[in-house]
């Protein structure tokens, strides 16, 4: 049986944590198949995270996990980079 909501809801889902350039073909989102899975079963949709993962890549998505990077020493103008994005107008 199909859902017909299904990848509405997903992409729903999806898009206050997708990420990339809109003009390109390849998106990327922050959530997790877990924790996709669990919001989608929220909305009624019994789903498993490798259908999910299936959905994604059909959309054009990829996931991708937060990296950590070691950080090295601050950079000699890192002060000034900040001081120049706090007098830069917010939009709205």
């Amino acid at each position: 049986m199909e859902d017909p909501t299904l990848l509405r809801d997903l992409e729903r889902l999806l898009e206050p944590a997708t990420r990339g350039d809109p003009m390109q073909l390849l998106r990327w989102t922050s959530r997790s198949l877990r924790n996709l899975v669990k919001d989608l079963a929220k909305k009624g949709h019994q789903v498993s995270r490798t259908v999910v993962g299936d959905l994604l890549r059909e959309l054009g998505y990829s996931l991708q996990a937060n990296a950590k990077t070691r950080e090295g020493s601050a950079h000699i103008d890192r002060d000034a980079q900040f001081e120049y994005i706090n007098t830069q107008p917010r939009r709205s």
